[in-house]
C-alpha cells in the first residue's frame, strides 16, 4: 500500500528529523511513502484567530494537493484535527464540502495509522519488527489527540523492549502551549507548563516523548530554561530508534 505524507509547518521548519523518522517508520511496515509537493500551512493559525475566508483557502489548497487517493499521514494531531474540520468550512451539499467529507476520513495520525496497520495482523506484527531500546521515557499525551489517537502513542511506546513507560501526575492536564492560546494567555500558559514540566521532571525520565510536536516545543523551551537538557521526542522518533537497535545521537550518555 501507499500513503501521503503530510509535513506541518512546524515539523517542516523546526523539527525535520521527525518527518525523516516517520518515513523510516512507514517503510519498514512496507507502506510506499509519497510526498506531495506544494503543501503549506492546514489552515490552522487562521481558523483559531477567527480568520475563516483564509482558513478556507488554505483547505481548498489542501484538497487539491492530497486529492489522489490513499491514506494522508501526519505527525500532529492538531494538524489532523484541523483537517477532520474542513467540512465545516463549506456548506453541506456542494463539490467543496464532498471533497472535505471524504479527504477527512483519511488523513490520519501518525501513531493513529501505524497502530491500525499493526493491529490487523495482531499483536505479532508488532513483535515482528524487534523493537528495542533501553530507555526511561515519559509520555505526554496531547489534548488535540482524538478518537484512537489517544490509546495509539502508548500502545506503540509499549511494545518497544527494554523501554520503561511513564506519565506525569496529571497526565491529562494540558502542556499551555495551544497554539495562540500562548500568546492570548502568556501567564497561564507559563504556569501551566511550568506545572507540567515539575511533573515530569518528577518522574525522573531519560527523554520526554509526544506525538505533537507543538507540545515538545513548548516544554523542551522550558526545560532549557531550567537548565534541563532532557531530550524531547516524537514517537516516530523513538520507534525508529526501537528498529536500529542502535544508540541513537539523542541518547543520554
Amino acid at each position: 500500500m501507499h500513503a501521503h505524507l503530510f509535513i506541518p509547518c512546524l515539523v517542516e521548519d523546526c523539527q525535520p528529523e521527525t518527518a525523516e523518522a516517520v518515513v523510516e517508520v512507514l517503510e519498514r511496515l512496507g507502506v510506499e511513502v509519497r510526498h506531495p509537493s506544494g503543501q503549506t500551512c492546514c489552515g490552522q493559525l487562521a481558523y483559531k484567530t477567527g480568520d475563516v475566508a483564509n482558513a478556507r483557502l488554505l483547505a481548498r489548497r489542501y484538497l487539491d494537493i492530497f486529492a489522489a487517493p490513499g491514506p494522508v499521514v501526519c505527525p500532529s494531531g492538531s494538524c489532523v484535527k484541523m483537517v477532520r474540520t474542513y467540512p465545516e468550512l463549506f456548506a453541506a451539499g456542494t463539490e467543496e464540502h464532498a471533497r472535505a467529507v471524504e479527504l477527512a476520513a483519511r488523513t490520519f495520525e501518525f501513531c493513529e495509522f501505524v497502530a491500525a496497520q499493526t493491529s490487523q495482523a495482531g499483536q505479532q506484527e508488532l513483535d515482528k519488527l524487534g523493537l528495542h531500546l533501553k530507555v526511561r521515557a515519559c509520555y505526554h499525551g496531547s489534548c488535540q489527540m482524538q478518537g484512537e489517537g489517544v490509546a495509539a502513542p502508548r500502545r506503540l511506546l509499549s511494545a518497544i523492549r527494554g523501554l520503561t513507560l511513564v506519565e506525569a501526575e496529571r497526565p491529562e492536564r494540558c502542556c499551555g502551549f495551544g497554539g495562540v492560546f500562548s500568546l492570548q494567555f502568556t501567564s497561564v500558559s507559563e504556569a501551566l507548563v511550568e506545572d507540567k514540566c515539575a511533573e515530569i521532571l518528577a518522574t525522573k525520565p531519560e527523554i520526554i516523548v509526544s506525538a505533537e510536536p507543538s507540545c515538545l516545543m513548548n516544554i523542551s523551551g522550558h526545560m532549557a530554561r531550567l537548565g534541563q537538557r532532557l531530550p524531547s521526542l516524537h514517537v516516530a522518533q523513538v520507534l525508529a530508534a526501537a528498529l536500529k537497535k542502535e544508540t541513537p545521537a539523542w541518547r543520554v550518555k
